[in-house]
């Protein structure tokens, strides 16, 4: 990512950030002004949350470090605090930013109407009758609750999802292959991604992965992409973590966005030649299982992270198939008769996908969501879910089936709600 990009990525983040923070302020310190006006000492305590509660991030811009660097006591006390405050702020922002833009055109249209002398003194007679006051007085009363109630669950929710966002789920699910030869029924795969080793993912924390993962002692490892977060450096701890990892046929992985706000090809390099993962960039690997063949295949990504439509992503994987072909080809192997399971992070086109004859595709990239406000059935409420329907868990398209993990890490805060990190062994039956 260019200094540029990046300054614009990091200019409209904080905009946001802060805007949304403000509009919180403003509320609380007019509620303060409203309710207990004689009250300096409220007055005070509307401002010092907002200040206090800011001052880490004020530190992480002014001597350009991350909350990785910072000791763990000192972490838990003031940058835990700061990651529940900016979680619950945010959430409370947006709940209140929507209430303004559903009450916009009822209060343009009611200060256009009272530009008319006659619908002015209209209005002011209906407002001053006793049941329209009484009525006013009871709306009022159910607006104060139900802030109350939103910023209660805020805070509750943020503090959750913010203390127990390593709390990992170890998921068992079984994958049903169309024509899976008999000698590879059973095989099985521990699935995990978007690791974003960095500021959330330290190395002891990526130890605990690598002993639950190895406990599982599946046949395969698959990591579709976001092995670091944002820069080079992140690598070496995921490769003193990683290292370790172990699996009887094999352990592939594939590179994500994440990987690409650096350098994939130092971040490739170290993971390489310091751990046994092999990275499938535009590739693939042939294995065998019980005499029989499986192909394995990783495609590239781009650093972009939304779901439109991408033809450099369609290309690698056209690049991808045609790599896996030729090595068939070259072991006297029809690509059409061969189980193939292919590597590719971001979930979002699997409909484009369904002609490549893939049996199984693994991804990642949604993070299930990360911040779930809620789940009914197949509707995932996040913001995940206003991207696309591919959130979470298995999905198929013609003769392709896709597992979508919801990862083991965490970007933007370190919190999870409703979505917790996941580990998953499929066996292929």
């Amino acid at each position: 990512m260019s200094i540029w990009s990046q300054i614009l990525f990091f200019t409209i983040v904080f905009l946001v950030l802060f805007g949304l923070q403000f509009l919180v302020f403003r509320t609380f310190r007019n509620f303060i002004k409203t309710n207990f006006s004689g009250s300096k000492i409220l007055k005070f305590i509307s401002i010092y949350p907002f200040i206090i509660f800011n001052l880490p991030l004020v530190y992480v811009l002014l001597f350009r470090r991350s909350a990785g660097d910072i000791p763990p006591l000192l972490y838990d006390l003031i940058f835990l605090p700061f990651y529940i405050f900016q979680g619950a702020t945010i959430f409370i922002g947006l709940y209140l930013l929507i209430g303004k833009i559903i009450k916009t055109p009822f209060l343009l249209g009611y200060w256009i109407l009272n530009k008319f002398k006659a619908v002015k003194q209209s209005f002011k007679n209906f407002f001053s009758k006793p049941k329209v006051k009484k009525f006013d007085n009871s709306r009022r009363i159910f607006l104060r609750t139900s802030a109350g109630l939103v910023s209660s669950y805020a805070f509750i929710g943020s503090t959750f999802g913010v203390l127990g966002s390593n709390d990992f789920d170890v998921s068992k699910i079984d994958i049903k292959i169309d024509n899976l030869p008999e000698e590879l029924k059973g095989t099985t795969i521990s699935l995990f991604c978007d690791v974003h080793s960095g500021p959330y993912m330290k190395e002891d924390l990526m130890k605990e992965y690598v002993n639950a993962i190895n406990e599982l002692k599946s046949d395969i490892i698959c990591i579709p992409g976001d092995l670091t977060n944002s820069v080079q450096a992140e690598a070496i701890p995921f490769a003193k973590a990683f290292r370790d990892l172990k699996a009887s046929k094999g352990i592939f992985a594939s590179l994500g966005n994440h990987d690409y706000f650096s350098n994939a090809e130092y971040i490739s390099q170290v993971i390489s030649n310091e751990t046994p993962i092999q990275l499938l960039r535009n590739n693939s690997e042939i294995i065998q299982i019980n005499g029989k063949n499986l192909c394995i295949m990783g495609s590239e990504d781009t650093r972009q992270s939304n779901a439109a439509p991408d033809s450099v992503l369609m290309g690698y994987l056209d690049k991808t198939v045609e790599v896996a072909r030729q090595k068939l080809i070259e072991k006297n192997l029809n690509y059409d008769e061969v189980t193939k399971i292919a590597l590719f992070h971001k979930p979002y086109f699997l409909e484009m996908m369904k002609d490549k004859d893939l049996q199984l595709v693994l991804s990642g990239h949604t993070h299930g969501g990360q911040v779930v406000l809620a789940n009914f059935g197949n509707v995932n409420i996040s913001f995940a879910g206003a991207v696309s329907k591919y959130i979470s868990g298995l999905y198929q398209a013609g003769g392709t089936k896709m597992y979508i993990s919801r990862g083991i890490g965490s970007v933007g805060l370190p919190i999870r709600m409703n979505c917790p990190p996941e580990i998953t062994k499929i066996t292929l039956i």
